[in-house]
């Protein structure tokens, strides 16, 4: 695994890598307030088989927007197709979580790019009404706010601890890698104007998908955990029914983050469904 910078209409980009370049993709997105560190358990298990980029969303970790801008849900989208183009990849499939999994799935739907496979990993800004999701953004910015500035692995550990069923699941690098993420004056008012637009129907609503689910007619792996708090799951189930070519995947005591808390078997599962045709049969965990 290597961290590169990728210059995006210059934008300094932050990737984590692995795997042979000439193998098929799969770009790795992280959730609302996290980083690419989200992944540490997966891009070298999948990079054995698979080109892996984990990308630092526009606005988040360290991709840093250009001086004086603060980007909305478009600009995260255009980024990531800009990436796309600007890496070369030809064959991409796109995996993300919570908020990740929303802003590929907005990809899929512009249709500027070919995306071959999609894996939507409890994303409550997905699936959830826009009254679910506007209360439990609010609840989000009332816990999480007060304490982003001057933060510490050992706050992040208590603030995190209700996205796993079990705290020592948690990775190190990215209770490590938080605190100096939001050390940086820029992330903060980021942070700020991606939760103003979550949490208010009228800027939020051109990006939700739960009206166009059946325009999402790709090979689609909705993952997630029974006991997740912030995405229900009968609402994962109902949209997945209504996407074309869809299969939801439960993972027992698992709530939030299921490629954190269930490594091993999350690994198993994404990789025969990106590559269908490795004679590996598709198992569920």
């Amino acid at each position: 695994m290597l961290t590169r910078f990728v210059d995006i209409h210059g934008v300094l980009t932050r990737c984590m890598v692995a795997g042979d370049p000439k193998s098929p993709a799969v770009v790795l997105l992280h959730g609302l307030s996290l980083t690419s560190e989200v992944w540490v358990r997966n891009i070298d298990a999948l990079g054995k088989d698979l080109h892996v980029i984990a990308v630092d969303v526009l606005g988040h970790g360290f991709t840093k927007p250009l001086d004086g801008q603060l980007p909305g849900m478009t600009e995260k989208i255009e980024h990531l197709e800009a990436l796309i183009d600007v890496l070369g990849l030809q064959r991409v499939s796109l995996c993300g979580s919570s908020y990740g999994g929303l802003i590929a799935a907005n990809v899929v739907l512009r249709g500027k790019k070919k995306i071959e496979r999609l894996v939507i990993n409890g994303s409550g800004s997905a699936f959830n009404t826009e009254e679910q999701l506007s209360a439990f953004m609010e609840r989000i910015h009332q816990n999480y706010r007060p304490t982003l500035a001057e933060s510490s692995p050992q706050m992040w550990r208590q603030r995190l601890t209700g996205t796993v069923l079990d705290p020592d699941t948690l990775p190190c690098e990215l209770l490590a890698v938080l605190p100096l993420c939001y050390a940086q004056p820029w992330v903060v008012p980021c942070w700020d104007a991606t939760i103003d637009i979550m949490r208010t129907p009228e800027k939020f609503r051109p990006f939700r998908i739960l009206g166009r689910l059946e325009q999402l007619d790709l090979p689609t792996l909705v993952v997630w955990g029974r006991d997740d708090k912030g995405g229900i799951y009968e609402s994962a189930a109902a949209a997945t029914a209504r996407m074309p070519q869809a299969q939801l995947v439960a993972f027992d005591h698992c709530a939030h983050l299921p490629m954190v808390e269930h490594p091993e078997q999350y690994n198993s599962l994404i990789r025969n469904f990106l590559l269908p045709n490795s004679g590996a049969p598709f198992r569920e965990p």
